[in-house]
C-alpha cells in the first residue's frame, strides 16, 4: 500500500481539494483507497457525509495513531492511503511526513504562499520523503500557456529543491461546485476544465507511485 499526505503550513492551499480528487481518481482505476482526516477542522469528512457514493471509505483520527490504521489498511488489502493533514508544520505532520511514500504540497501562486512553503519543504526534505509542489488556485491559461504569475511561481520555487507538478490547477467554479455535491470534479463535471486539469495532475502522482512500486523493498 503506497500513502500520499497532504501537507501545507498555510490554510486555504487546497490541502483538502487535493485529497479529495486523489482519492477519488485512484479509486477509478480500480484500485482499494482509504481516506484518513487528522486535521480537526474536518474538512475532508464534512466532505465525505456529504457524498452520495459510500467509497472511497474514511477514517477521522491523528498522527499518533495513524501507523497502526496504516498497517491495518494495508494488511485489509487497501492499495493506496489518502492523508489529509492540519494547516501547519508540527511535530505530528513531521511524522506523517516521515511515514509517507509521496507528499503533496499545494500552494498559491503568491509570494505569501511561496514563503510559507519552506518550512514544509525543510520538514519533507529531512524526511527524505517525495514530494511535489502542486501550482493551486491559479490563474486560467490562456493561448499562451501559463499566467505570468504561475510561470512567475514556478521560477521562486526552483530555490526549494522540491520538484514541482507540470500540472497547474486553475481557480475553477467547478472546483468548488463539485465539493459541495459530495462529489469530485471527474465525476461533477467530467468533461470540464477543472477535470482535465485534475486529471493531468493525477497522471503525474501515478508516476510517482509507479516508480515506488518498483523500489526495492
Amino acid at each position: 500500500m503506497k500513502t500520499i499526505a497532504l501537507l501545507a503550513r498555510k490554510g486555504g492551499a487546497g490541502k483538502t481539494t487535493l485529497a479529495v480528487h486523489m482519492g477519488v481518481l485512484a479509486e477509478a482505476t480500480g484500485q482499494r483507497v482509504l481516506f484518513f482526516d487528522l486535521d480537526p477542522q474536518r474538512s475532508l469528512a464534512l466532505w465525505w457525509h456529504s457524498r452520495a457514493a459510500d467509497t472511497p471509505p474514511l477514517i477521522e483520527t491523528d498522527a499518533r495513531r495513524l501507523p497502526e490504521l496504516l498497517r491495518e489498511a494495508a494488511s485489509e488489502g487497501y492499495d493506496v492511503a489518502v492523508v489529509d493533514t492540519p494547516p501547519a508544520v508540527t511535530f505530528d505532520t513531521a511524522q506523517v511526513a516521515s511515514i509517507a511514500d509521496l507528499v503533496l504540497i499545494p500552494l498559491r501562486p503568491s509570494i505569501l504562499d511561496i514563503y510559507s512553503v519552506e518550512g514544509t519543504a525543510t520538514v519533507v526534505k529531512a524526511a527524505r520523503t517525495r514530494a511535489l509542489l502542486v501550482l493551486n488556485a491559479c490563474l486560467a491559461p490562456t493561448i499562451g500557456g501559463e499566467s505570468a504569475t504561475t510561470r512567475e511561481a514556478r521560477t521562486a520555487l526552483a530555490s526549494m529543491d522540491l520538484p514541482v507538478a507540470e500540472a497547474s490547477l486553475s481557480q475553477r467554479l467547478d472546483f468548488t461546485r463539485a465539493l459541495n455535491s459530495g462529489e469530485a470534479v471527474t465525476e461533477f463535471a467530467p468533461a470540464s476544465r477543472a477535470a482535465t486539469e485534475m486529471q493531468r495532475l493525477w497522471r503525474e502522482v501515478q508516476k510517482e507511485i509507479t516508480w515506488l512500486e518498483k523500489q526495492p523493498a
